[in-house]
């Protein structure tokens, strides 16, 4: 809720936040500032140790958790300096570098700096049952002088989940004991982009239904009550009329696009224990589901691969055309950064057992475009569904780049630096003389291919660019350029906010009101193939356009268009805002996937248009 207390004691603050905080959309974005937080080599923080439902017992328990800090903030040898205290009190601890900020082309600064910590230590609660205890970590300041020398297996402090989303059936564990941290550190970028924290006035609980609906709150306030509320509809709270539950009775759809990152990504912005607890308890269910096969895109009859971990609800359809539209084992359900971030906020490192499988379900994904690619099902002859698109393309860049954050192998490089280059040069075929070029008039930006090669019963035989998927692709290469400063990186998302800025378009409704949506599907030219769905993916598109105005900025080439789509009247944000808040009863979004396309990738916005 947006107030503490009882939810009739709760609606109150929420109506005068309602009827009275209109200034909030005159305010000025934040003022300019580096990618990376500025290191803060001697720092404190208040964490939360919060016991999971169904812990009757007081402890000992044993408590495992990353702590990620901003580099030039921690070095291997100052990991002596971290420390946990009590009422004022140093307890025991075991400190050890979980990973270190790593370079992509430059080994000297790979290493220097300590990105995430992990911390374990053995804790009682004075109740039974136990309540949260807050403790203080600092780091900086003096050394440890209670020092635990050896790890223990974190998941000797985990325990059966039995009940809320998951029942004992899944098989799903989670800590007995969370370790909360604040949204201020969080929120700092060293897990993923830098966010705006969430407002103060968005609280943990869910709000209710009816209060907001049909409301229209403030910028940029409605998309934080949104991202929090919504949330609550992967859940399928407060109880309605949905089929969805959280169970093997379901099918992989709501799980498209990455729903526990989704989950996380909330976590970074907001804190919240019980986001946290639902995002791992989703990443252990998603990667008890992941198995390893050697299939060629669905295709049996195909040589056989490396092992690669696929999602087992995309199961083998058993009508042959059928399965050689969708692919059995389809790739764009096989995601890293779930996993990572569950291994750099708890500590546990099996989450990780799967990750060569999961980098090599990308293996027949190409990342060079080709005009003549165009594989088929050898059983059928059929061409495959989705042999290229963006969102494969980005979710394979998205998971190398990950694996080379949490291990630094040269094979993990290699794969990033290949796939950067095969991008740079797809999207250069706009330019002059490139292959696109030759077709007439071309908006820059775009990775134009056939529409036989993207979805044949969608698109046919023009050349098309996908905007929303494009987004995903954005929202991959603002995580290289964490790891590696090419200003080429920078202009790849400049010249994709262009051709995502020509495909926002005017629309005129049949009550005569207008307002700017995405194509679907756009052409090289610009006009429009497919407009279906595009107020849907107005958060997503309006995403990458904020990241395209923060890297046009940094390159010392604002361009006002990406502001003025995100911003104006119409614009995106207005489109986003007015598909909000459409239901009394419920917080569902649909289809199921909807929550992940819309925040996981979007919730920088509002950093982004006030970075640099």
């Amino acid at each position: 809720m947006l107030d503490a207390g009882p939810s009739y004691l709760r609606a109150k603050p929420l109506v005068g936040l309602l009827l009275g905080l209109s200034s909030l959309a005159c305010a000025p974005l934040s003022s300019p500032r580096s990618f990376h937080a500025p290191g803060a080599p001697v720092g404190r923080i208040s964490a939360t140790l919060v016991p999971a439902p169904g812990v009757r017992s007081g402890g000992p328990h044993l408590v495992t958790f990353g702590l990620p800090l901003p580099p030039e903030s921690l070095t291997r040898a100052g990991l002596a300096t971290v420390r946990v205290l009590q009422g004022g009190v140093e307890i025991p601890a075991h400190v050890e570098e979980l990973t270190p900020y790593r370079h992509l082309t430059d080994p000297a600064r790979s290493g220097r700096w300590v990105r995430v910590a992990r911390v374990q230590l053995i804790h009682t609660f004075p109740t039974s049952p136990p309540e949260p205890t807050s403790v203080i970590v600092e780091w900086g300041a003096a050394e440890r002088t209670r020092d635990i020398p050896d790890l223990l297996p974190p998941r000797r402090g985990f325990h059966s989940v039995a009940t809320g989303s998951f029942t004992p059936e899944d098989l799903v564990t989670e800590p007995a004991v969370y370790v909360v941290l604040p949204k201020a550190l969080l929120a700092q970028g060293a897990l993923r982009t830098p966010f705006v924290p969430l407002d103060d006035r968005v609280g943990e609980d869910m709000d209710p239904p009816a209060l907001l609906h049909g409301r229209r709150l403030p910028w940029p306030l409605a998309y934080d009550v949104a991202q929090k509320n919504y949330f609550y509809g992967l859940l399928n709270e407060p109880a309605g009329d949905s089929p969805y539950r959280t169970n093997l009775d379901n099918n992989g759809e709501a799980w498209l696009y990455d729903r526990a990152s989704a989950m996380f990504v909330l976590y970074l912005r907001g804190g919240s224990a019980r986001v946290l607890r639902e995002a791992v308890r989703a990443s252990v269910f998603y990667e008890r589901l992941l198995v390893l096969a050697r299939q060629h895109r669905g295709d049996p009859s195909a040589e056989a691969r490396p092992k690669a971990a696929f999602f087992s609800w995309r199961k083998p359809r058993p009508d042959p055309k059928d399965a050689a539209k969708e692919p059995a084992w389809d790739p764009k359900y096989s995601y890293v950064e779930c996993l990572a971030l569950m291994f750099w906020l708890t500590g546990d490192d099996r989450i990780l057992d799967k990750l060569d499988a999961l980098v090599a379900a990308f293996a027949d994904v190409p990342s060079r475009w080709s005009p003549a690619y165009s594989p088929v099902r050898k059983s059928t002859g059929e061409r495959l569904r989705e042999a290229w698109t963006e969102r494969h393309v980005a979710f394979k860049l998205l998971a190398a780049t990950i694996a080379f954050e949490l291990r630094g192998r040269e094979e993990d490089r290699a794969r990033v630096v290949r796939i950067v280059e095969d991008l740079l040069w797809h999207q250069d075929q706009s330019r002059p003389g490139g292959l696109f070029a030759r077709v007439g008039a071309v908006v820059d930006g775009g990775l134009y291919h056939f529409g036989t090669q993207h979805d044949p019963d969608e698109a046919g035989e023009e050349l098309v660019a996908s905007p929303w998927m494009s987004a995903l692709l954005v929202d991959a290469m603002v995580r290289v350029h964490a790891l590696w400063e090419d200003p080429r990186i920078a202009r790849f998302i400049v010249r994709m906010g262009r051709m995502l800025s020509a495909a926002s378009k005017v629309r005129v409704l049949p009550d005569g009101s207008r307002m700017l949506t995405p194509d679907y599907l756009v052409r090289p030219d610009g006009s429009t193939h497919t407009d279906h769905d595009g107020a849907a993916h107005a958060a997503d598109v309006m995403g990458a356009l904020a990241w395209a105005d923060a890297f046009a900025r940094l390159l010392g080439e604002p361009d006002p268009r990406f502001r003025r789509v995100i911003l104006g009247s119409p614009g995106l944000y207005e489109t986003f805002t007015g598909e909000l808040f459409q239901s009394p009863d419920d917080w569902m979004l649909r289809p199921y996937r909807r929550y992940a396309w819309m925040f996981r990738t979007s919730a920088a916005f509002s950093y982004a248009l006030g970075a640099w």
